[in-house]
């Protein structure tokens, strides 16, 4: 990046992956940051001046200057969506972040992952079986991609309430492990958590 901006005679480069947004000036052949901001918020940060027709072309202090760092790690979203959240669909899917196993990020569509209920709520029964087998398949081995390892039990447990809620969880684990309902329900039995899934809950948890 530095070497381009060179060669293109550029004096301020900026990255962002959609989650956040680093800025810096290239001075003496190095970087110094010129603002590092989340852009997961509804009101755009004032940082982001120094980035504006009338901020690019000062020099921000240097007792001002923003280095790079990592945001925190997402959450995963549990129980139901907001209203706000709720008029959002999934530009692939077209449902509402709550339809999906895994939420990182309720604003950002492309942090959903595992679609397991259609768009009224209820069970997709044709993609339900697909999102138990993308965790379980590498479960404990090559996690699933973008879905953090410490978030797949939680994940587990949803779809799991999903199955019970559809008849297809046997009620006493382990079960068929070459079914992937049953195999669900004994994965869930190995990690202490297989109860859980009868726990009298709220009908938007599942």
């Amino acid at each position: 990046m530095l070497k381009y901006a060179d060669e293109q005679h550029v004096r301020c480069v900026a990255v962002s992956d959609g989650q956040m947004l680093y800025a810096a000036d290239v001075v003496h052949g190095g970087l110094r940051g010129r603002l590092f901001v989340s852009l997961d918020c509804e009101k755009p940060p004032e940082d982001l001046w120094w980035l504006s027709v009338h901020g690019i072309y000062r020099s921000r202090p240097a007792a001002e200057a923003a280095g790079f760092a990592l945001l925190p790690a997402p959450t995963v979203q549990d129980g139901p969506a907001s209203p706000a959240e709720s008029e959002l669909l999934h530009p692939k899917y077209h449902r509402p972040a709550a339809c999906f196993a895994f939420v990182g990020n309720a604003n950002l569509p492309a942090t959903w992952k595992l679609p397991y209920l259609l768009g009224d709520g209820t069970v997709d029964l044709r993609r339900l079986p697909m999102a138990i087998s993308a965790i379980l398949e590498t479960y404990r081995g090559v996690r699933v991609r973008a879905i953090p390892e410490a978030a797949v039990p939680d994940v587990l447990l949803r779809l799991a309430r999903a199955a019970a809620s559809a008849g297809k969880l046997p009620r006493v684990a382990p079960g068929d492990p070459s079914d992937c309902y049953g195999l669900l329900a004994s994965t869930l039995d190995q990690e202490g958590r297989f109860a859980e899934v009868w726990i009298t809950r709220p009908t938007s948890d599942v």
